[in-house]
């Protein structure tokens, strides 16, 4: 809105300058556009001295003042929306509109941006102060402000901090700026609210159970969950799996259905990485045939008379499997963390299974490795170990 009210302001300000309008009627127009622009960011109150001049508030503490209500709402106009006084606010909807026309970032994690500014950083100080003037110790102070209570865990604090830095850079793009502050920050120094890490993947076990609950089911959503149980995939890559992504005992992940169920011929995140060679076992083979046999006419595995494979029907199907084996309910996504899991304590090496998984870093790998045992095997290689221990007493 910010965005297309700032264009046809610039516009009219042209027109203007044209003398293609009449220009009292023009005047009056631009100050009812810059007004409505004006107060979209600046939510302090306007008030009237006894000298007849206007004030407000500013977030700085400090007060802007205008001889008219008009000149006071060009100053703020200009504070907020001048290429020279540009804020992160003022910034933010020309940010995510140059992200939605000419950035490969998907729509839905633009979406997932705007919901993270809108619940962290909307009308914050510092997101109203002009990029000029802010320094990193004036990021370091909001930043110890939101995290002193824990009430932020990292994860959310680097998808804040992400939003901020494309706005910071997106400023310098526009040679609004020069620099980044946020690069000479020590992101340690905060604390963070710890992870809930309470919810884990499938047991070896688990995964064993459901594998042979579902092996004389022949629909394809009983399929895809035994095949995603044999291979490291995103279930957006697991639906966007063509019969010809398959060379010998190996497998091409090379695209993905989004959230929408539209095929993409790209990747999460882009990167080179997630294109990638999977190595198919002999069972996933043989399930690939199934599915085959059941879907004789699409190159799509999961694309049925056009008809999809959804996600949440996927987890529809699993929840029931995991019901009728009284077993706790994970979704797809834990799936991917089970098998990866499971391949790394059956000997695979992270360096491997950073491949598989299509990351772009040892770190996200390592992340994805969970506790798969239960509580009970433990106990029994424990007792294993220390009775072989004692046999040599």
């Amino acid at each position: 809105m910010l965005t297309v009210l700032n264009e046809q302001i610039k516009c009219l300000q042209m027109i203007l300058s044209a003398d293609m309008i009449d220009t009292s009627e023009g005047k009056k127009q631009l100050h009812m556009l810059k007004e409505k622009a004006v107060k979209n960011v600046h939510h302090y109150a306007f008030n009237q001295r006894a000298d007849g001049r206007f004030v407000t508030k500013m977030a700085n503490g400090s007060q802007m003042t205008g001889g008219t209500y008009k000149n006071l709402i060009d100053k703020l106009y200009e504070f907020y929306f001048g290429s020279q006084n540009a804020s992160l606010a003022s910034l933010y909807p020309e940010w995510i509109e140059y992200r939605l026309n000419e950035s490969p970032a998907k729509e839905k994690t633009i979406k997932e941006d705007q919901y993270v500014w809108n619940s962290l950083l909307k009308g914050k100080e510092i997101t109203l102060l002009p990029l000029r003037s802010l320094e990193a110790p004036n990021y370091i102070v909001f930043f110890r402000s939101i995290t002193k209570n824990r009430t932020l865990t990292r994860k959310r604090f680097n998808n804040m901090k992400s939003i901020m830095n494309g706005i910071i850079y997106y400023a310098i793009e526009k040679g609004i700026i020069i620099h980044n502050p946020l690069s000479e920050i020590d992101y340690r120094k905060f604390t963070y609210k710890p992870e809930n890490n309470s919810i884990m993947p499938y047991t070896e076990e688990e995964r064993l159970m459901i594998l042979d609950h579902l092996k004389d089911e022949e629909d394809l959503y009983s399929l895809a969950i035994r095949l995603q149980f044999h291979l490291t995939l995103r279930i957006g890559e697991l639906k966007g799996l063509r019969f010809d992504d398959v060379y010998g005992n190996y497998i091409h992940i090379c695209r993905l259905m989004n959230y929408k169920n539209e095929i993409e011929e790209d990747i999460k995140g882009h990167a080179s990485e997630g294109i990638r060679w999977l190595p198919l076992p002999d069972e996933a083979l043989r399930i690939i045939q199934k599915i085959k046999d059941r879907n004789p006419n699409s190159p799509y595995m999961f694309i049925k008379d056009s008809v999809t494979l959804t996600t949440g029907t996927y987890n529809d199907h699993l929840k029931k499997c995991c019901t009728e084996l009284n077993i706790p309910y994970r979704s797809s996504h834990k799936v991917r963390f089970s098998t990866a899991s499971i391949l790394y304590h059956e000997g695979v090496t992270l360096p491997e299974l950073q491949n598989m998984l299509g990351h772009t870093t040892l770190a996200m790998t390592t992340h994805y490795i969970k506790k798969i045992s239960t509580n009970d095997s433990v106990l029994q290689k424990v007792n294993s170990v220390f009775s072989k221990n004692c046999m040599h007493l």
